[in-house]
């Protein structure tokens, strides 16, 4: 009795703190947020007054949520179009072109750099005297002496761009490490067979590999409300470069005016944008679904 009084107390001891950090740091936290959305800037008050706020930002051309929005949309979009052009990288350098060890260090080089290191390489070569600057201007286009990061109408692009440049590190060293794992007698068959690159990529590596890509597009899909890049690096948020991760992040840690009357309105925004995005997540991962995966 005495020793299974002693395993009892020692099972308790070790799950009372997941248990107990699950308990404050997520199920608190979460629900207290759910609650700060119908509440005034007091914490006492009960409103809607916080969801008229963020749908007349959200529908309003010029709104912060809208401009939001709209940025962080687009880091999705070019997430996913990273994503594909990974898959091709990944096999030319799985088929081992020319040079492809060269290229394999210069596709993993922005993972083995600081990201402070590479944004700051990248705004000195697109200022209007860097590189880029000169380039153009020989080109008879010359930057604005504002500079690309310094124009509304130019500075996400030029963001997405530092975006996609950097982005294919993981997603290529995933899908390359799932083909390796090919058995090569297939590949062999489809030689014999007189199968072309691309037919081969397209009927033969990509149903392979498919567990690896639906596993990686589904986490893709989770983060699609929180998609940005460094902005602070780069625009601190200005020029209309903001998305909702980052604004989000600004009414928290340094909101304009008191720094405790934009809980609120943050709560009730990461309380529609996820009743949003669970629903559509999980449509998406069901379509994926049904897409069979290949044995071998």
């Amino acid at each position: 009795m005495a020793l299974q009084r002693q395993k009892t107390i020692f099972l308790i001891t070790i799950f009372a703190v997941p248990v107990v950090h699950w308990l404050v740091f997520w199920l608190y936290v979460n629900f207290n947020m759910i609650l700060l959305a119908f509440k005034m800037p007091d914490g006492v008050t009960w409103t809607l007054n916080n969801f008229a706020i963020f749908w007349d930002s959200l529908t309003y051309a010029g709104g912060e949520i809208n401009i939001a929005l709209r940025n962080t949309l687009i880091y999705f979009a070019n997430n996913l179009l990273i994503l594909a052009v990974s898959v091709f990288i990944a096999y030319f350098l799985y088929r081992k072109i020319a040079l492809y060890r060269t290229f394999r260090i210069i596709f993993y080089l922005p993972a083995i750099i600081s990201g402070v290191v590479m944004a700051a390489v990248y705004k000195e070569v697109i200022k209007p005297w860097g590189i880029f600057g000169k380039i153009m201007e020989w080109l008879n286009h010359p930057l604005p002496e504002t500079g690309l990061l310094g124009n509304k109408n130019t500075a996400t692009l030029t963001i997405v761009v530092y975006c996609f440049w950097t982005g294919f590190s993981s997603n290529v060293l995933l899908v390359g490490g799932a083909m390796t794992r090919i058995p090569i007698e297939i590949l062999e068959s489809a030689k014999i067979e007189g199968i072309g690159p691309m037919r081969e990529l397209g009927n033969m590596i990509l149903p392979l590999i498919w567990p690896t890509i639906s596993t990686v597009l589904i986490f893709t899909m989770t983060g699609i409300f929180n998609s940005t890049g460094p902005l602070l690096l780069f625009t601190n948020g200005n020029y209309e470069t903001t998305t909702i991760s980052y604004w989000i992040f600004q009414q928290v840690y340094n909101p304009s005016g008191s720094s405790a009357g934009q809980y609120g309105i943050v709560s009730c925004t990461g309380l529609c944008f996820t009743l949003v995005g669970v629903p559509l997540i999980l449509f998406v991962k069901w379509l994926i679904e049904k897409i069979p995966a290949v044995e071998y």
